[in-house]
């Protein structure tokens, strides 16, 4: 997940993004991060206006997800368009959540041991 701080204001729109790689870089106080983000915010808080800090989670294309799971493109197609795999389009390209690749990877899990329950 990313984290997005937005500040909004007649005159200012301007966002600053964080990603994980750069809070585990150094996750103490005085990390570049935390120095950008306290920055933006006492910005912000000079010209009177409020901070939103949100999240967005990691969003994965249907090649990437059918390469994580060891399935073809055209089987994650499938899956996508019966619904197994709850997948969002973003214009003409699909997108899916980390936790619905986590999910799905669990459900293959599932499927193979199943299968391989059943021979013994």
């Amino acid at each position: 997940m990313c984290w997005y701080a937005v500040v909004m204001s007649e005159v200012l729109l301007r966002s600053v993004t964080i990603t994980p790689d750069m809070v585990a870089m150094n996750r103490s106080r005085t990390s570049d991060w935390a120095d950008t983000v306290w920055s933006f915010v006492e910005r912000a808080a000079g010209q009177g206006v409020s901070v939103q800090l949100t999240t967005t989670e990691q969003q994965y294309s249907p090649t990437e997800v059918a390469q994580m799971c060891d399935v073809s493109r055209s089987t994650l197609n499938r899956r996508i368009q019966d619904g197994t795999i709850h997948a969002v389009r973003h214009g003409a390209r699909w997108r899916i959540a980390e936790t619905e690749v986590e999910r799905y990877r669990r459900f293959l899990m599932t499927q193979a041991a199943a299968e391989l329950a059943d021979d013994f």
